[in-house]
């Protein structure tokens, strides 16, 4: 093998084991499974790429606690793939493949916004879960304000504790004093 060729094989067989690894895509939900928390997806950036299945939806979460977002078909995601498999952490046990960055160990780790279809963002410096059109929010600000916008609010609870120096309903004040 001359010099020359011996250069072009190590190339091709570097850039053909580039291809094969999988940092991060964009991609279109297929299909949704929200009790278990998992999506088919199409990548976008690939039109020959086939789909992904099973990928798991990851959230904000804690032992306790999760930031549910009710994935649909046909949003579009940004896709991770693990350095390793995650087979066996999602199933429970077996030993894991030695695949690295490969589709078999996708996440969903969020949804994407195109610069193209801008959000008017009513709240930039704020903590906001709402619909995009903000018609439906909650918003925390700096100030430690709260703020609820909906048609219509709906507490259920066994008790309702409202504290305030100063109580209002439609500009009428409430507040009323026990002492």
């Amino acid at each position: 093998m001359t010099k020359t060729s011996m250069t072009q094989f190590v190339s091709d067989n570097i850039q053909e084991s580039l291809e094969n690894i999988n940092t991060c895509l964009i991609c279109e939900i297929l299909e949704v499974d929200m009790n278990l928390l998992k999506a088919d997806v199409q990548p976008l950036n690939d039109s020959e790429a086939t789909p992904i299945l099973d990928v798991p939806i990851a959230f904000h979460q804690t032992g306790q606690f999760i930031i549910q977002v009710p994935y649909k078909k046909g949003d579009t995601v940004l896709v991770a793939c693990s350095q390793a498999d995650i087979d066996p952490l999602m199933f429970g046990g077996g030993k894991a493949a030695s695949r690295a960055f490969s589709a078999n160990d996708a996440l969903i780790i969020g949804g994407i916004n195109y610069f193209t279809k801008p959000i008017q963002n009513e709240h930039p410096d704020d903590l906001v879960i709402g619909t995009k059109d903000f018609t439906t929010k909650i918003v925390i600000n700096e100030a430690g304000e709260i703020s609820v916008k909906s048609l219509k609010f709906k507490v259920e609870a066994d008790d309702i504790e409202l504290i305030g120096k100063t109580i209002t309903a439609n500009g009428e004040d409430l507040t009323v004093d026990l002492v």
